[in-house]
């Protein structure tokens, strides 16, 4: 909203030209949802534990809830801080006259609400355990195929693209061969050279640019003028002078080609695979999973909220790098116009994260229960999705991974040992578990850690994975 108040102005105050560059507003962005977060916090805080707001889920371990019931008076719902600040801060200092915004911002309250619902219904209603799993799945689904129907619709939309079509290769977006310098030739234009080394005479402005040219507005004559002899005047004078060594842009990637569906896939480069239709059941199962997946992650003082702050980071980092036309370039990823505004969303989330992580940390004075822990699963993956980096999303996110498979491993597991003892006529039939208890954090409380001690390690382990995701982008 600032930008749309504030760029208007900069013809008359220089000052008001900041609006303009990203890292001003992420910068902003991240400090105001963090500012939001500690201000309004302690009210939130007070507010719901007067209406007695507070209480724990059961793992099913007695060890585990024992101690957790030692915390029952904490409030929870404390994802209403995080919802606030970075929902601010997002609308304030994002650009909204972008479609990626809207989606973004509006899919992470979407989230919200639906974990506020289930957080309100299981601690205001005595013994009702919230939602039930199978309405919450529909609720995840029903959001993430919105979010993906519309990114998927918008992409097709912009580059023209068949909406019924299949997986398939593209022609490799990344050049070959990349003439780096040539010696300019009587004959040649701007526009020649962008025809014969980029195959796309359009983009012979770039190559303008690059070598000099900084008229606002460079006349067409001027770009298909054939090379003269320095110090002509007219067009010619802003044609490649004869004889000069000129540098040239790369022939990857083709700023027109967005790869809304293209898979991004990490330490690989000259691959592309359009998805198709196959991009919508895809970016459903990394939106939900990853919604849930920091669900699971929520179960110690400070530890999902430490690991979002690192991946909201990491995530930051990506969407300006990818927003960059020369970025991405020079490290074969896949360009994305609108991923400034994400960077911009994504530090209010870092920051956010940050303000929350205030009150949450050992020892708690406030849960964020699913309100905050479904919306940030959202918002991740909604961004990864959008970014085209949802394989990057498993690296960075790795803990979260992590946690969400040992809690499908534990219920698989079970269910397998105790099928098995049902078919050797075991007297009593049940199953066993491979952790103590899952989410697997809790396995390492029974083993005698501290869980403060746990929260830390594993806040180490996620600042490995987000380094190795930031390093992959290099590796290619």
């Amino acid at each position: 909203m600032l930008y749309h108040l504030f760029a208007p102005l900069q013809e008359h105050i220089s000052g008001f030209r900041l609006i303009n560059y990203i890292t001003f507003r992420a910068a902003f962005a991240a400090i105001l949802a963090f500012l939001v977060a500690t201000v309004v916090g302690p009210g939130i805080v007070e507010s719901l534990r007067k209406k007695k707001i507070a209480g724990f889920s059961e793992t099913g371990s007695k060890e585990v809830d024992e101690k957790r019931s030692l915390k029952a008076g904490v409030p929870t719902m404390g994802g209403v801080i995080l919802l606030v600040g970075v929902a601010l801060s997002g609308f304030l200092f994002a650009r909204l006259d972008m479609a990626y915004t809207w989606i973004l911002l509006l899919s992470f309250l979407a989230f919200g609400a639906l974990g506020a619902v289930d957080d309100w219904k299981k601690l205001t209603h005595p013994g009702a355990k919230g939602i039930s799993e199978k309405q919450k799945i529909a609720g995840q689904l029903l959001i993430a195929t919105t979010a993906i129907a519309l990114i998927y619709a918008l992409g097709n939309v912009e580059d023209k693209t068949p909406w019924l079509r299949g997986p398939s290769i593209k022609p490799d977006p990344y050049a070959k061969r990349w003439i780096k310098r040539h010696e300019v030739k009587p004959g040649e234009s701007w526009r020649s050279l962008a025809g014969a080394y980029l195959g796309d005479s359009d983009r012979a402005e770039e190559i303008a640019r690059l070598n000099g040219i900084t008229l606002d507005a460079i006349p067409p004559a001027a770009l298909g003028a054939p090379a003269a002899a320095p110090g002509e005047a007219g067009a010619s004078a802003l044609a490649p002078p004869i004889g000069r060594e000129i540098r040239l842009i790369p022939a990857w990637p083709n700023p027109k080609d967005h790869h809304r569906a293209d898979l991004q896939v990490p330490f690989v480069k000259r691959f592309c695979l359009d998805l198709g239709l196959l991009f919508i059941p895809l970016g459903i199962l990394v939106i939900v999973g990853c919604s849930n997946a920091v669900n699971f992650t929520d179960g110690l003082d400070g530890l999902a909220i430490g690991t979002t702050a690192t991946v909201a980071v990491a995530f930051t980092l990506i969407a300006y790098i990818v927003g960059r036309v020369d970025f991405s370039r020079e490290l074969h990823l896949f360009y994305v116009p609108e991923a400034g505004e994400l960077a911009v969303i994504g530090a209010a989330l870092a920051g956010g994260a940050l303000g929350f992580l205030w009150f949450n940390c050992f020892p708690a004075q406030v849960f964020m229960g699913d309100t905050g822990s479904l919306s940030i699963g959202g918002i991740l993956g909604v961004m990864a999705v959008m970014l085209r980096h949802e394989l990057t999303l498993a690296i960075a996110g790795g803990l979260f991974v992590a946690e969400a498979f040992s809690v499908i491993w534990q219920r698989y597991y079970f269910k397998l040992t105790r099928r098995a003892a049902q078919k050797r006529g075991d007297a009593n039939a049940t199953g066993k578990r491979w952790f103590k208890c899952a989410p697997f954090h809790h396995h390492y409380e029974q083993l005698g850690l501290h869980e403060n001690k746990v929260t830390v390690r594993f806040w180490i382990v996620s600042v490995i994975c987000v380094v190795v995701a930031l390093v992959s982008l290099k590796m290619r």
